[in-house]
């Protein structure tokens, strides 16, 4: 989701597509998630099921492929250019959701209540926060930094015994979201990091039929794993989401050059102000919906989880744009600006 530095010499206009995809189907993810707190949802699990495979998989392969060059930093330029950021965004707008739970009833009661005074102070370590995902960057970007000095096929093996492991049912399971899919998607943070030029160069030589056999490998290992509850299968989810971001970028690459389709790299540009802002406009809209829990029209008709993500992700778009000046949501205010080492030296500015 973090923007991302396109080389001059490799053309990389598919990555805002595939951004664009993967948020429309985390709001979707989120939205069947919530209004099945409602009932409204009913049919819609499996959905969510396959769409798990995909969206957080590929918005971390996309982070790693821009962060090879942290590798040579020294830690206090990490932490300034990099780290401080990532810290401070997913306190602050973990805050901003306690404090929006106070004024807005919280209806899922599958999830630990986010006003829970135990649940905020554990935050930066146990993130119960639907905002895990940056938190898991942060670690990631620590992670990998630490054991930059470590053979790659020895940090490689490692991250795949570790996803091995997190995605397959019975083996390890922390009971956090957050942990959990650090040990799920490390990964592929870190296969991207060393690859990004790699990746580039393959994309650029994708055509049709790669896209179709991938997204028919996908559609195959997805009504196994779903139909068969074959999760249980060592590596099997694991190959799956390997499969699902390879499936997305070579689509993306597809389609992104339809005119008609500029939209979703639109959104694609804009996945990380929408996954700040998206979750609190579902919490308001199940709460406006909560009366029509028994209405059986929309229970059955399948269409509410749809039209809500439409709506959000509309209205998402809108809203990040309406708090745009509002800097400070957005970036750091304690980032100190880097001094040039020499006059007339072009200085960098923070990733």
């Amino acid at each position: 989701m973090p923007s991302t530095r396109i080389g001059h010499a490799e053309n990389r206009d598919w990555v805002d597509f595939a951004k664009g995809v993967a948020i429309i189907l985390v709001v979707l993810y989120h939205c069947g998630l919530f209004l099945s707190a409602l009932d409204l949802a009913e049919g819609t699990s499996r959905i969510r099921a396959v769409l798990a495979f995909y969206p957080m998989p590929l918005f971390f392969f996309v982070a790693g492929l821009t962060s090879q060059r942290m590798l040579t930093w020294s830690f206090k330029d990490l932490w300034r250019r990099r780290l401080l950021t990532l810290v401070y965004l997913y306190l602050l707008w973990s805050l901003i959701r306690v404090v929006f739970y106070l004024l807005v009833p919280h209806l899922r009661a599958t999830e630990s209540a986010p006003t829970d005074p135990l649940n905020v102070l554990l935050l930066p370590v146990w993130p119960t926060s639907s905002y895990w995902f940056v938190w898991a960057l942060a670690v990631f970007t620590l992670l990998a930094w630490l054991v930059r000095g470590v053979p790659r096929p020895a940090q490689v093996t490692a991250a795949v015994l570790l996803a091995i492991a997190s995605t397959t049912t019975g083996l390890l399971d922390t009971n956090n979201v957050g942990w959990d899919r650090v040990a799920q998607d490390f990964l592929f943070f870190l296969v991207a990091m060393f690859v990004p030029h790699q990746t580039c160069r393959l994309a650029a030589r994708v055509r049709l039929w790669h896209a179709i056999v991938l997204a028919a490998a996908y559609a195959g290992l997805a009504a196994v794993i779903v139909l068969l509850h074959a999760s249980r299968l060592p590596g099997l989810v694991l190959l799956e989401s390997v499969v699902a971001v390879g499936a997305g970028i070579a689509w993306s690459v597809i389609l992104r050059r339809f005119r008609w389709l500029g939209w979703v790299s639109a959104l694609g540009q804009r996945s990380f102000q929408i996954y700040l802002v998206h979750l609190f406009l579902i919490a308001i809209a199940l709460w406006a919906l909560a009366p029509l829990a028994g209405v059986h029209v929309l229970k059955f008709a399948n269409l509410a989880p749809y039209l809500l993500a439409a709506v959000v992700l509309l209205a998402s778009v809108y809203l990040s744009k309406l708090l745009r000046p509002v800097h400070w949501l957005w970036v750091s205010p304690f980032r100190s600006r880097p001094t040039p080492k020499r006059a007339g030296k072009k200085v960098e500015s923070a990733s």
